[in-house]
């Protein structure tokens, strides 16, 4: 078979490597372009995987693009088939489709690594009962889906992200759920002790337990793990000697970025001690010509702190992949606008975070906190400049001040009314309110 080659080749179908298509086509309408991915689905949108669980949206929901996306931007995807191994110096990549079918080399002048992130389950005895499984991708959430009917205790360990909303859905289709974490609080990564209190109220309002300072040390079940009829889960032992039922255990205690493709190249990946992912500069290029790579399993630029690390983000993932491809069509572009930025709601409780969660201990750090009634806000400045907000209860203002993050506006004229009830756009000088409106990208 004559292998073929691509001027454009995307690992990854998720939000990177569509803002890749879509970057690379507003400049470039001829270039071949190749999409590869190990999920046979069309490209769904990783956000609504729990909302799956509950019925808010059906399969076709989900799709993060219309069906046709690949035909009318002349895309040709090769949907689950694995990517085996990266050949640099033929500039190529072997792939393989289910049970070693379909093996092949796709050849490409440029490459865009996407390849996101995988969930892990750390040793536990009992973790290969059926039963026990991860859920951050559209083949796990329907796995769980399946078992529905069956589940009455579900349990959650972790309290991050991904686990406090798969526990939010699970608790309107299962009697029982309990998250077990084994911080002091809830979502530690993107909020404060005040904030992340009043979101386990909301949980645990709504019947949810939330058992903190604990983790599971032993998860049981009647017949033996691995493989074909392997035993079911029944129980989890905590490490205080608790004993939970337990029908159906999703773990959820972090994501790891995919970097194995890089393994036995020269291409720059950061130390498992900091985080791993790819090393990227600004444009999302690696120190490999013509390689680039964007989203979970890269880092990127963070505007609030100034240096490169892992933002696990959707939005950051797309943009950063419609940067990569207007770069790799030929326009110099550059991601600055990223930082950990996290908008959620629980039980109809709105949380958003970002930047700086506190003031750091460092010279010319303040910050100014309202608390009130279930509506809590905490903005933290240096020099008068905001670095870093949290808002639970009330979030209308998040998109104000995010805008003056990332301008970097000096609020001194203003600040005392930052965190007033009635605080807008009325408040701001003429010449900040023009240069908000200005665009932080060129992205369209």
């Amino acid at each position: 078979m004559a292998v073929k080659k691509y001027d454009y080749l995307i690992v990854g179908n998720s939000a990177g490597g569509i803002g890749c298509v879509e970057g690379i086509r507003r400049e470039d309408r001829e270039g071949s372009i190749a999409i590869l991915a190990d999920e046979k689905h069309h490209t769904y949108s990783r956000p609504l995987i729990t909302h799956l669980l509950e019925g808010d949206v059906d399969r076709r929901g989900m799709d993060y693009r219309p069906r046709d996306f690949y035909r009318k931007h002349s895309v040709e995807p090769f949907l689950g088939f694995k990517a085996g191994s990266l050949d640099l110096d033929r500039r190529s990549v072997r792939i393989e489709g289910e049970k070693g079918n379909g093996s092949r080399n796709l050849r490409f002048d440029k490459l865009l690594l996407a390849t996101g992130g995988s969930s892990f389950i750390p040793p536990m005895e009992g973790a290969d009962l059926d039963g026990v499984g991860t859920m951050i991708t559209l083949d796990q959430s329907l796995e769980v889906k399946r078992r529905l009917g069956r589940v009455k205790n579900a349990v959650v360990l972790g309290a991050g992200l991904i686990g406090t909303k798969t526990a939010e859905a699970l608790s309107k289709v299962v009697d029982r759920v309990t998250v077990v974490e084994l911080a002091d609080r809830v979502l530690s990564l993107v909020s404060d002790e005040t904030s992340s209190r009043l979101a386990a109220d909301a949980f645990r309002k709504k019947g949810v337990e939330i058992l903190l300072g604990n983790s599971i040390m032993e998860i049981r079940g009647k017949g033996k793990g691995k493989g074909k009829g392997r035993g079911k889960v029944e129980e989890v032992l905590l490490l205080d000697g608790t004993v939970i039922p337990c029908d159906l255990l999703v773990v959820a205690v972090g994501v790891r970025p995919r970097t194995e493709l890089a393994e036995g190249t020269d291409i720059g990946v950061d130390t498992t001690r900091t985080g791993g992912g790819f090393l990227v500069e600004d444009n999302m290029a690696t120190n490999i010509e013509g390689v680039y790579a964007c989203g979970d399993a890269s880092h990127a630029h963070d505007f609030v702190t100034g240096a490169h690390h892992l933002l696990p983000l959707w939005p950051n993932a797309y943009i950063g992949g419609r940067i990569a491809g207007l770069n790799m069509a030929g326009v110099p572009s550059r991601h600055r606008w990223a930082t950990n930025m996290n908008s959620v709601d629980f039980f109809g409780f709105p949380m958003v975070s970002a930047g700086f969660l506190k003031r750091p201990n460092r010279k010319g750090f303040t910050e100014i906190i309202r608390d009130e009634e279930g509506k809590y806000a905490r903005l933290v400045l240096k020099d008068d400049v905001i670095k870093g907000m949290v808002m639970a209860g009330h979030v209308a203002r998040a998109g104000i001040y995010l805008g003056l993050m990332r301008n970097k506006v000096k609020t001194t004229s203003f600040s005392e009314h930052l965190l007033a009830h009635d605080f807008g756009a009325v408040h701001l000088p003429d010449e900040v309110k023009e240069k908000m409106k200005q665009p932080i990208r060129v992205i369209e």
